[in-house]
């Protein structure tokens, strides 16, 4: 678990690099995720029907990084009752809002991590695909927030969804996932219980029945 974490800080803190310095990596970009839809940033992995872990049934999977040693993503269609103020109650911008919490996956759960959608680059986050950027930043939440900030939209996740060198290659093999192709619409637009059922049947022809209860977590700690 602390290599995971350890991983999803070099990889937010890679991401800004690049972005501090005017490089964007291929799979940054909107329109240079391979056409056959292998496994990279800003790829959704969509559970397979056949996945019962209780921790991705019925998931969607938004990447952040794949590479040989591992990958890491954010659980985009897990949403809970609990608001981000009562996560965060020393940041006065978030009390007059009702900003409510996702759990991104099962490892860290006492991490936030942010997905925005900006049509400015927000400074010090990384950018997944198109318009979305990454950040753990309290800082950033304050801007994005903020009525004179950055602007834009925002999902705050706790918890992330990790894999260690070759796992999730394993897993897809075996068919748990689908692959897509990343869409800002579905993570910021959607309703959380219509994401997966609209990608699976995309991805594998099957009807499935819409709606799913929302998940709680603990006030106390996420």
């Amino acid at each position: 678990m602390a290599v995971l974490a350890a991983a999803l800080m070099l990889c937010f803190a890679a991401l800004a690099e690049q972005a501090g310095n005017g490089v964007l990596p291929a799979a940054a970009a909107p329109d240079a995720r391979p056409p056959s839809y292998g496994p990279a940033r800003g790829m959704f992995l969509v559970a397979s029907r056949n996945l019962v872990d209780p921790n991705f049934s019925e998931s969607v999977i938004l990447l952040l990084e794949y590479d040989a040693k591992g990958a890491l993503g954010l659980i985009v269609n897990r949403p809970t009752r609990l608001q981000l103020t009562d996560l965060l109650p020393e940041i006065e911008e978030l009390k007059e809002r009702v900003d409510i919490v996702y759990v991104g996956g099962p490892v860290s759960k006492n991490r936030i991590v942010l997905l925005m959608r900006s049509d400015r680059h927000p400074q010090g986050a990384g950018r997944v695909f198109a318009d979305t950027y990454v950040s753990s930043s309290m800082e950033i939440l304050r801007k994005v927030v903020s009525a004179d900030g950055e602007g834009g939209t925002f999902h705050a996740y706790v918890g992330y969804a990790g894999w260690g060198p070759g796992q999730l290659d394993q897993e897809l093999s075996r068919g748990d996932w689908f692959l897509s192709p990343g869409e800002e619409s579905l993570v910021f637009d959607r309703d959380a219980e219509e994401i997966w059922p609209e990608l699976i049947e995309k991805n594998s022809g099957q009807w499935v029945r819409r709606g799913r209860p929302s998940l709680q977590v603990a006030t106390g700690h996420p």
